[in-house]
Protein backbone atom coordinates (compact mmCIF):
# COMPACT_ATOMS: atom_id res chain seq x y z
CA UNK A 1 0.00 0.00 0.00
CA UNK A 2 2.82 2.41 0.81
CA UNK A 3 4.49 1.49 -2.49
CA UNK A 4 1.30 2.43 -4.33
CA UNK A 5 1.16 5.74 -2.44
CA UNK A 6 4.77 6.48 -3.32
CA UNK A 7 4.20 5.74 -7.01
CA UNK A 8 1.12 7.99 -7.08
CA UNK A 9 3.04 10.78 -5.35
CA UNK A 10 5.93 10.41 -7.81
CA UNK A 11 3.60 10.66 -10.81
CA UNK A 12 1.83 13.67 -9.32
CA UNK A 13 5.20 15.29 -8.59
CA UNK A 14 6.06 14.95 -12.29
CA UNK A 15 2.79 16.68 -13.17
CA UNK A 16 3.60 19.44 -10.66
CA UNK A 17 7.00 20.05 -12.25
CA UNK A 18 5.42 20.28 -15.70
CA UNK A 19 2.84 22.84 -14.53
CA UNK A 20 5.13 24.81 -12.24
CA UNK A 21 4.27 28.51 -12.18
CA UNK A 22 0.59 28.07 -13.03
CA UNK A 23 -2.55 27.58 -10.96
CA UNK A 24 -2.58 23.82 -10.83
CA UNK A 25 -5.01 22.58 -8.20
CA UNK A 26 -7.71 21.87 -10.76
CA UNK A 27 -5.10 20.54 -13.20
CA UNK A 28 -3.75 18.06 -10.65
CA UNK A 29 -7.21 16.78 -9.77
CA UNK A 30 -8.06 16.33 -13.44
CA UNK A 31 -4.73 14.55 -13.98
CA UNK A 32 -5.50 12.22 -11.06
CA UNK A 33 -9.01 11.52 -12.41
CA UNK A 34 -7.74 10.81 -15.91
CA UNK A 35 -4.98 8.48 -14.72
CA UNK A 36 -6.73 6.74 -11.83
CA UNK A 37 -6.59 3.36 -13.59
CA UNK A 38 -2.85 3.76 -14.09
CA UNK A 39 -2.41 4.80 -10.44
CA UNK A 40 -4.36 1.86 -9.08
CA UNK A 41 -2.96 -0.92 -11.27
CA UNK A 42 -0.70 -2.23 -8.47
CA UNK A 43 -3.20 -1.62 -5.68
CA UNK A 44 -4.46 -4.64 -3.77
CA UNK A 45 -7.49 -3.85 -1.61
CA UNK A 46 -7.27 -4.81 2.05
CA UNK A 47 -10.22 -6.92 3.12
CA UNK A 48 -11.02 -6.07 6.72
CA UNK A 49 -14.52 -7.36 7.25
CA UNK A 50 -15.92 -7.91 10.72
CA UNK A 51 -18.65 -10.48 11.28
CA UNK A 52 -21.91 -8.65 11.79
CA UNK A 53 -23.28 -11.18 14.25
CA UNK A 54 -20.84 -9.97 16.91
CA UNK A 55 -21.83 -6.32 16.50
CA UNK A 56 -25.61 -6.50 16.47
CA UNK A 57 -27.35 -7.68 19.60
CA UNK A 58 -31.04 -8.39 19.53
CA UNK A 59 -32.97 -7.16 22.55
CA UNK A 60 -36.67 -7.28 23.21
CA UNK A 61 -38.07 -3.93 24.25
CA UNK A 62 -39.69 -3.75 27.67
CA UNK A 63 -42.94 -1.89 27.04
CA UNK A 64 -45.04 -3.53 29.74
CA UNK A 65 -43.58 -1.77 32.82
CA UNK A 66 -43.69 1.67 31.21
CA UNK A 67 -47.39 1.32 30.38
CA UNK A 68 -48.23 0.60 34.03
CA UNK A 69 -46.51 3.74 35.31
CA UNK A 70 -48.48 6.89 34.66
CA UNK A 71 -46.71 10.20 34.74
CA UNK A 72 -48.26 12.52 37.28
CA UNK A 73 -49.11 16.03 36.21
CA UNK A 74 -47.73 18.78 38.37
CA UNK A 75 -50.59 19.89 40.60
CA UNK A 76 -50.79 23.65 41.02
CA UNK A 77 -52.62 25.34 43.83
CA UNK A 78 -55.28 27.96 43.12
CA UNK A 79 -52.85 30.72 44.09
CA UNK A 80 -50.19 29.37 41.72
CA UNK A 81 -52.71 29.15 38.88
CA UNK A 82 -53.91 32.70 39.58
CA UNK A 83 -50.33 34.00 39.59
CA UNK A 84 -49.64 32.33 36.22
CA UNK A 85 -52.86 33.72 34.78
CA UNK A 86 -51.98 37.23 35.94
CA UNK A 87 -48.53 37.05 34.34
CA UNK A 88 -49.71 35.87 30.92
CA UNK A 89 -52.28 37.09 28.43
CA UNK A 90 -55.20 35.05 27.06
CA UNK A 91 -52.87 33.12 24.74
CA UNK A 92 -50.58 32.05 27.56
CA UNK A 93 -47.77 34.34 26.41
CA UNK A 94 -45.89 36.82 28.54
CA UNK A 95 -46.62 40.47 27.70
CA UNK A 96 -44.26 42.41 25.46
CA UNK A 97 -41.41 43.92 27.41
CA UNK A 98 -41.81 41.80 30.55
CA UNK A 99 -38.04 41.37 30.79
CA UNK A 100 -36.92 44.80 29.62
CA UNK A 101 -34.32 46.62 31.67
CA UNK A 102 -34.57 50.31 32.51
CA UNK A 103 -31.29 51.53 31.02
CA UNK A 104 -30.93 54.60 33.24
CA UNK A 105 -31.58 52.63 36.43
CA UNK A 106 -29.23 49.86 35.33
CA UNK A 107 -26.38 52.25 34.52
CA UNK A 108 -26.86 54.15 37.76
CA UNK A 109 -26.41 50.89 39.68
CA UNK A 110 -23.49 49.49 37.69
CA UNK A 111 -21.77 52.71 36.68
CA UNK A 112 -20.30 53.42 33.29
CA UNK A 113 -16.80 52.57 32.08
CA UNK A 114 -15.82 56.25 32.10
CA UNK A 115 -16.08 56.37 35.93
CA UNK A 116 -13.17 53.97 36.36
Amino acid sequence: SSAVKQSILAKLQEAVEVNLGTAMTYTLFEYAKDNKDQFMENHQPVNSTIPISGIISVETPNTAPSSKKKEKKEQLSKAQKRKLADKTDHKGELPRGWNWVDVVKHLSKTGSKEDE
